[in-house]
């Protein structure tokens, strides 16, 4: 719309500084620029408004401050230029007047744009795992398919984040290794699976995590495949394929909640959760074990009695994917 308008006003002024320097006739070049006369002469005789009139002055102060520095400001400095310099009384400029004027009259900032570089999907020199798991949660053994995520834990009052990293058992849901931090990151992540390795080091496991950057690192895969474990990765935006893990977070920041809710800073809230943890092992039973805890059958398997304790089928599931699949078909 500026750049229309702009090229008008340019027409205008050649067709009149013609038509003054040569005598050309005002009829005929309004006939040749495909301009109308009335058009014309209304710009010719056009008493400017206040607004056009303060936008000519501001233009003339663009256009100075442009000339002293090389055009070095963008419609964003060159507003606070212009504002830094008001006199007694003078309305301050917004943004969008000043990039607008600065549009009409081609006044750009000389200073190249720099373009942050995308980041790529898969980013350089990480690495990443196919689905193994496929979202096959259940395990016949114990150290068969390990699960590991990151969560944080708040709670009011306190202004400092816990960071709980969890290496979960899919067997009986046994948290095998975990580490707290006030940080995110691969340190976290490193102490969760060494604490795991540590206390089960005949374990040989898929191991099933998201795509975090914790995960992706080559020297996460290189320790993973040291200890003879296979690595395996949820699609992306694809929570649901990490889902015990997911839901046993839940399930430990609902236990702390309820029975440590009173907290008043970040020692005490990290002493919770290892309470909730360890009442979860002890004292929580599970449905799919018949009441059993996670710590009782995880005790039994490692004692040589190993159940079989199959994941109950989900009936809404099963009746949501029904009906999908029924539409694909009717498509």
């Amino acid at each position: 719309m500026y750049a229309k308008k702009l090229r008008k006003q340019a027409i205008y002024q050649l067709i009149r500084e013609q038509h003054e320097k040569y005598n050309w006739p005002i009829d005929w070049m309004c006939q040749k620029l495909e301009i109308a006369r009335s058009a014309y002469y209304k710009w010719l005789n056009h008493k400017p408004s206040k607004h056009e009139v303060e936008d000519q002055y501001l233009t003339d102060r663009i256009i100075a401050i442009a000339n002293s520095n090389n055009s070095l400001f963008g419609a964003g400095k060159m507003m606070l230029e212009l504002n830094k310099t008001l006199s007694e009384g003078e309305s301050r400029y917004g943004h969008n007047r000043v990039a607008r004027i600065m549009c009409i009259n081609g006044i750009r900032c000389s200073v190249a744009r720099y373009n942050k570089p995308k980041r790529p999907n898969k980013p350089s020199g990480n690495e990443t795992a196919e689905n193994i798991l496929n979202r096959d949660f259940n395990a016949s053994a114990p150290d068969e398919k390990w699960g590991i995520d990151i969560t944080e834990v708040t709670a009011p009052g306190v202004s400092k984040k816990a960071y709980l990293a969890t290496m979960i058992d899919l067997y009986d849901k046994s948290p095998v290794g975990y580490a707290i931090s006030d940080h995110n990151d691969v340190a976290l992540v490193q102490k969760a699976i060494d604490a795991a390795f540590e206390a089960n080091p005949n374990a040989h496991p898929l191991i099933h995590s998201d795509r975090g950057f914790q995960f992706t690192r080559k020297p996460f895969k290189v320790y993973l495949k040291n200890h003879g474990a296979t690595q395996s990765m949820s699609r992306v935006s694809h929570c649901i394929d990490n889902a015990p893990v997911e839901g046993w977070q839940g399930r430990i920041k609902d236990i702390r909640n309820t029975l440590f809710p009173h907290v008043h800073n970040y020692e005490e809230l990290v002493e919770s959760i290892h309470k909730a943890i360890k009442y979860y092992i002890e004292s929580d039973p599970q449905k799919r074990f018949g009441g059993k805890t996670a710590g009782e059958v995880r005790a039994e398997a490692l004692a040589g009695k190993v159940y079989s304790y199959p994941i109950p089928k989900n009936n809404r599931i099963i009746k949501y994917w029904a009906k999908i699949n029924a539409k694909k078909q009717k498509e």
